[in-house]
């Protein structure tokens, strides 16, 4: 089954008009998806390049050993996502809410964050590269082992944060 195929069908699940739990492993995908509900979707050692995401929800979503290439995420809520060993190159992200979510051991290159939150977020081993972006919010953040070689923020709000 094609990964546009799960993705949709773990929408309608959600939604309550039929479909399936998505499970992504080992898929790749392209395709642009608006308005989707794909809160405790699980993908794990996935290829998305190019793909894009609007007004999408991943609230409680498992993502383990991905790679985004081109992506972009916008208006999209990450809200408690637990995101493990995962790779964003090239990817931007405006108006996405991370609030409580978890990221470890993964790295960001290369990309644009525009109005995003991570508010009471835990990170654990994050790469932050030449990335750059307007304003983050990062209020009660907790991280270990952060790193923002040569990232460059507009506005940066973490306020309460600890980082490193």
């Amino acid at each position: 089954m094609s990964s546009q195929l799960i993705i949709l069908a773990h929408d309608m699940w959600r939604k309550g008009a039929g479909g399936a739990p998505a499970g992504l492993v080992g898929q790749a995908d392209s395709f642009v998806y608006a308005g989707l509900d794909l809160g405790l979707a699980q993908f794990a050692g996935s290829t998305f390049a190019g793909t894009s995401f609007t007004a999408t929800s991943f609230k409680q979503a498992g993502w383990s050993a991905c790679q985004f290439t081109g992506c972009s995420f916008t208006q999209c809520d990450f809200g408690r996502i637990s995101i493990t060993g995962c790779t964003f190159v090239n990817c931007s992200f405006t108006g996405a809410n991370f609030d409580g979510g978890s990221i470890s051991a993964s790295t960001f290159t290369q990309c644009r964050w525009d109005d995003i939150s991570f508010a009471r977020g835990q990170w654990n081993d994050v790469g932050v590269l030449n990335c750059s972006g307007t304003v983050v919010h990062a209020q009660g953040l907790q991280g270990r082992s952060v790193d923002f070689t040569n990232s460059t923020f507009e506005q940066l709000e973490f306020q309460g944060a600890n980082i490193n």
